[in-house]
Parts: structure tokens; sequence; C-alpha cells
């Protein structure tokens, strides 16, 4: 293959000429006048000396990297193959000749000369090539850099000299005093995190002017993003993330694109980061998510089809989402399915068509003034359709169903909650002698998710308010969409001791709605210009001022990941003759009979 590439063979006979040059001067060195003499009868062992390191360079891959980006690398594949290639002359010499009238310090001699000459170009060429690098960057958009870590020397590194980057890193924001005043690839570390309020006049003083603050420690927490978030908007400057290092590695800069810093990042927890290595269990296998269009199921989506599944089966009633979520994904090995879920027969028949050994039931009705008003509908859409496909999955012998249920489901006020738990109990119920694994998985909301109250906050921040909330001690738990999925999937894949097992996500403290609105305020109205007034309404039919994550009498371990807790304890069990009585009812349209069966099978359903 190397022998194809022009510039690959300029390299080799560079390389080969200056190794025999190499060879003579380590003579000259030593025995100047007389280097000639020894040549004279030494020159079998130059060629031999040149031509083994050819080899050994190829063998140790310096003829595969680009001398444009000489690094550590190219200095470890040199050194092993001149010390390899000397110790061999050495030997050969000493079997030939022993050695006789060579000086002793030839070896030596001949090692760094040839280290010098085949390394020195590689990296001249390099600094050349920065400085230019540097110098053509008068086009690009000029950004602060926060953090210190690899993911920022990583960044600094490929957009210094990706001729193709669009920006030009002017400076560091560290997390350490100490780092103050150091560099990083050439760019200083100009101030800190935590003095933000002094950064303005640094910039200043340097006569630095970036247009752009990227944010590359995904470590920070959410207050140190909120300050950046509200220096960036004071300063009239954009803010991103970088993605992940791993995304970032994968990248070219031609196509490259920092994601844009929204209110979930800001108000969001600090993220947990977890080891999605453990997911490579979902390549190439065929995975079913139903509720495809909606906020979990999209995220599930667009995460799982990173891991190269044989193919996704996307399945949604809605055609705008399921457009919306193709527009996202756009790989081939997808199949769209526009279904409702409480469509029996279409369910079935696709589980049979595709056989995924992974189905992800995401679909649900999830908002509770809808459902207090509609309860039929939930409990057909979210009790009746969880049943039949658990049944399905049961007796086609899927191989995993996981059902994402909610923090809503522990000692439910409302029919979306009691729903949820009545899916939960009957999963349980169904699991025992099963061949399908069945997993439920508990979580409270998501930041980002439809229904999610900090869109509606932020449009009556920016019509002037006033901000409207149920009651002053509402707490509710969060969680960015990114992280609860991932935590998802990772569920997924762990092996749980006993089937049917609930793992439920720890969700950090809960939040004080009252808090997230006053700091929405901060946020968006940064000039004061106006009073943003906050009014209490009232707690809406079936809304709780506190929601839990778990029951008491729930006995809960923490399973081999972080984040995931699990459960594996029966409460009040199901008894089946009232849950059949229960589904026929629901099919018949019987909404009274339905309601009142459902909290008989549900002592902890206490409806207000």
């Amino acid at each position: 293959m190397i022998f194809k590439n022009t510039k690959i063979l300029l390299t080799i006979f560079h390389d080969f000429t200056i190794l025999c040059i190499s060879f003579f001067l380590a003579l000259w060195i030593r025995l100047e006048n007389q280097s000639l003499d020894f040549l004279g009868f030494l020159w079998p062992y130059m060629i031999l000396f040149a031509t083994l390191n050819f080899f050994l360079l190829n063998r140790f891959g310096l003829y595969h990297g680009i001398w444009r980006y000489a690094s550590i690398q190219e200095i470890s594949s040199i050194t092993k193959s001149l010390f390899a290639s000397t110790l061999f002359i050495l030997a050969a010499l000493f079997l030939s000749i022993r050695l006789e009238n060579i000086p002793r310090s030839f070896p030596f001699l001949l090692f760094f000369v040839s280290f010098f000459a085949v390394a020195s170009p590689r990296f001249i060429y390099r600094i050349i090539k920065d400085k230019i690098g540097v110098h053509k960057g008068s086009n690009k958009v000029p950004v602060i850099v926060v953090g210190e870590e690899d993911s920022a020397e990583l960044f600094i590194r490929a957009a210094n000299r990706e001729k193709n980057s669009p920006f030009k890193v002017i400076a560091i924001l560290g997390s350490r005093n100490m780092s103050i005043g150091r560099r990083i690839h050439n760019i200083p570390i100009i101030s800190t995190i935590n003095s933000l309020d002094k950064l303005k006049n640094i910039l200043q003083k340097k006569k630095l002017r970036p247009q752009r603050v990227i944010i590359a420690d995904h470590l920070l927490n959410s207050q140190q993003v909120e300050d950046l978030f509200i220096f960036s908007k004071n300063n009239g400057l954009a803010i991103g993330q970088l993605p992940q290092i791993n995304d970032l590695k994968e990248t070219s800069f031609n196509k490259f694109t920092t994601k844009p810093i929204v209110f979930e990042d800001v108000l969001g927890r600090s993220q947990k980061t977890h080891d999605i290595n453990k997911l490579i269990e979902i390549k190439d296998k065929v995975i079913l998510v139903t509720g495809a269009g909606g906020s979990i199921g999209s995220e599930l989506c667009r995460q799982i089809i990173k891991f190269k599944p044989q193919k996704l089966i996307i399945y949604e009633q809605n055609e705008y989402n399921l457009y919306r979520v193709l527009e996202v994904l756009k790989s081939g090995n997808i199949v769209s399915i526009l279904g409702d879920v409480k469509n029996k027969k279409k369910m079935e028949n696709t589980i049979k068509k595709y056989e995924p050994q992974i189905v992800f039931h995401a679909a649900a009705l999830k908002h509770i003034t809808f459902v207090e008003d509609d309860p039929l509908e939930a409990l057909k859409n979210n009790f009746l359709s969880t049943v039949e496909l658990s049944n399905i999955c049961k007796k086609n012998k899927v191989s995993k169903m996981i059902f994402i249920s909610t923090d809503k489901a522990v000692n439910p006020t409302n029919v979306m909650g009691a729903s949820k738990r009545l899916c939960e109990k009957y999963i349980q119920m169904i699991s025992k002698n099963s061949t399908t694994n069945f997993k439920i998985i508990r979580f409270g909301n998501v930041l980002g998710s439809t229904g999610s109250v900090i869109p509606l906050f932020e449009k009556q921040i920016q019509k002037g308010g006033p901000i409207t909330i149920t009651h002053p001690k509402v707490t509710r738990f969060f969680m960015t969409i990114r992280e609860a999925v991932e935590l998802v999937l990772i569920s997924s894949v762990m092996k749980s001791k006993s089937n049917g097992s609930i793992n439920i996500l720890e969700m950090g403290e809960p939040v004080k709605i009252l808090d997230l609105a006053e700091k929405m305020i901060k946020l968006i109205n940064t000039d004061k210009k106006e009073h943003i007034e906050i009014k209490f309404t009232q707690l809406r039919k079936g809304e709780k001022i506190h929601e839990e994550l778990f029951y008491k009498k729930e006995k809960i371990k923490q399973t081999s990941e972080e984040g995931i807790l699990e459960t594996n304890t029966l409460l009040f069990p199901l008894i089946k003759k009232d849950i059949d009585l229960l589904i026929t009812n629901i099919k018949d349209n019987l909404t009274e009979d339905s309601v009142s069966l459902l909290k008989k099978n549900l002592p902890e359903y206490i409806a207000e």
C-alpha cells in the first residue's frame, strides 16, 4: 500500500538518504579524516542500517503518520526503530570483524545522529506549518475556551491546525488560580471560572476581543454554567458547549458545530458522566421504540442510533413527530411506522415481521389535566396498550421489554400516575416464569420535554409576565433529557437478579418551582428594565405539591451503576380476576366502571 503513495515514497527516500549520511557522520565525528577509509569497508553495513530502518519504521507506523501532525508517537516509533537497528548493526560488526578498529562511541553516535536527522525535519515542518496556520486565522471567529482538561487541549490543538476550523482560540478560562499565566499550545490561561467579575477588565487590558465562549469542561456545575451564560449575554457573546470528547475526536472541523447553551443546561443539576461503552450490547440488535416522536422516545432513538443497531424501528402515531425524528436520524437502518400503540393487531404484526430483540415502550399520555378530563382514554393508551404489548413480547419471545414509568406512579393522586403504577404492577405480575426479560424504569421530570415548565416560563417572561405557578411550595425532580435517556439505556443492559425489577434513576434533590422561576427571570431579564410578577394560582386537579421516587415500603438497593437504584418489592399484588374485568370494561368503553376498578386494584391511588 505505501508504495502507491508518492508522498510516502518521497519520505522513505528522504529517510534512507538521511540515515546513510548519519552513518557517515557518526564515523566522521569520531574519526574525522580516517572516516573515508573506514567507510570503504563499512558501506555494506551503512546500506544494511538504512534498509533495516525502512522496515522497522514502517512496522512501527511512522509512514502512516503525517509530518504536519508529528507528535510523541513519531518520537516513540523512531526511537524503537533506531535502538533495534543500532543493536543489530553492532551485533553484525561483532560477528564479522569482532568490532576491530570500531570506536566504542560509534553506536551511541550512530543512534543520536540518526535520531536527530530523522526526527528534526518532521518537527521543524510542523512548527513552520503551525506558524503559518496562526497567521491565516484572521477570518476565523475568536473564542475563549473554558476548561483545562483533555477536551479543551484537543479542541485547541485541532482548531490551530485544521484549516477548515471556524474558530481561533485566543484565551483560556481555567479552573484553578495556579494555572493563570500558563499556556496550552501557546494559548494563555488568563483567568478562572470563579473570577468572571474581573474577566471583562482582563480582556480589555490584554486587548482581546472574543466573539464566542466555548465550554470544553463537562464537569462544570449548574451555577458555573449559569454565571457563564449571564456573562456572555451581558457582553454580547455567543456561548456554546463542546460535544463529549469521543464525539469531538470523530468530528471533522468542516462539519463541526458547538452545542448552544440552553436553559436546560443552566437550570439542571450537575450531570454525571457514565461509561457508555457498556451500551455496545445494543450494536447489531433489532430495536423497537414506541412513542418515538415524543421527548423521551426521540432522544432514545438519537442515542441508540449512535451504537449502530442492525435495525431501529420507530413507532409513532403523530405524522409530524415521526417526520421530525426521521429528519434528525437520517440513517439507512431505520424503519418508520405510523401507528397507534392501541392498535393491537398492527403492533403484533410489527413484532412478528421485524422480530425486535429489545422493545422500549415510551408511548404514553402524560399531561395530567387532559388525562383527568378523559380517564378512559388514558387507561386505553397507557395501561391497555402496555398490557397488550407486554403479552405480545412474551408470546413472541422478545428478549427484553423496557417500560418507561414516572415518579407520579408513586402514591398517585391522578389518573396518569395511577395508570403508570398499574402498568408497573401488571408487568411485575406477568414477568414470573417469562423468557422475556421485563424491566421498569422510573424517574421524574426531564428538562426539555414537551410540557416542561421551562419553555412556558420563558414565554411568560418574554411577554413581560406574570409567571404563573400553582403553589409556592411545589417541588419537582428534574434531570436533563440526555442524562435520563443515557441512564435508561444503561439500565436496559444491566443484569438484574429478578425479572420485572424496577430501576429508579437518582434525580438529586427536588427543585422548588418558585426558585426555578426566579432564576429564569434573572437569566432572561438581565437588564432588569421591568419587574416580572410571579402569580400563584391553585393546584390543578390531581396535582401534588411534592413528588416521590419510591414507596416507603420498597426495599431500595444501589446497583453497580452510579445513579441507578433498584427494587424488587411487590406491594399490593394484583388479582388477575379483577384485572381481567378492568381490561374488559376498558374495551367496552365503560368509563365509570373502569375508574372504579382502577381504584380497587390500586389501594395506593388516592384521587384528589
